[in-house]
């Protein structure tokens, strides 16, 4: 065998062995996370603790407690016979409103809370389906309305 076949026989197996490699360890991130609903973490339970979920659900109305000094946001979105705590610290979606649906990923923690990392307002076309299904569904110019009362009431309680 040449001299330069061993290398580009090196060279290859190198090569794969990398791709090989990247390939496994990509399963194992902390980024990957199981799409659940809202019943089916009720029903698996601690089966889910410290793993990486990702859950849809509308928030429950009135569930919404914000603490605007330290960016905290506590809710419970629910489910068709179950509803998810999620805690969440960071800066909330602007719609995010009681009765919308979001999309929450983190992990769950020992108490059954999903402590999220990152929280979304489900995209606009879930609004059309809302509406499509009868529920009612804000209009900007409503919802800028709610924002406003939010804000003041939550100014009221904190003096």
């Amino acid at each position: 065998m040449n001299v330069m076949r061993v290398k580009l026989s090196i060279a290859g197996a190198v090569l794969v062995s990398a791709f090989l490699f990247l390939f496994l360890t990509s399963f194992k991130s902390a980024n990957l996370s199981y799409f659940l609903t809202v019943d089916e973490i009720a029903e698996k339970g601690s089966s889910l603790i410290g793993r990486g979920i990702r859950v849809e659900g509308k928030i429950v109305p009135a569930s919404i407690k914000k603490d605007l000094q330290a960016m905290k946001l506590a809710f419970r979105i629910q489910g068709k016979n179950a509803t998810l705590p999620v805690n969440f610290t960071g800066v909330s979606p602007d719609l995010l409103e009681n009765g919308f649906p979001v999309i929450a990923e983190g992990k769950l923690d020992a108490r059954g809370v999903l402590m999220a990392k990152n929280l979304m307002v489900a995209c606009p076309s879930k609004f059309e389906e809302m509406k499509k299904a009868g529920s009612k569904v804000p209009t900007s110019a409503e919802h800028k309305k709610l924002r406003k009362q939010a804000a003041a009431a939550g100014k009221q309680a904190q003096n």
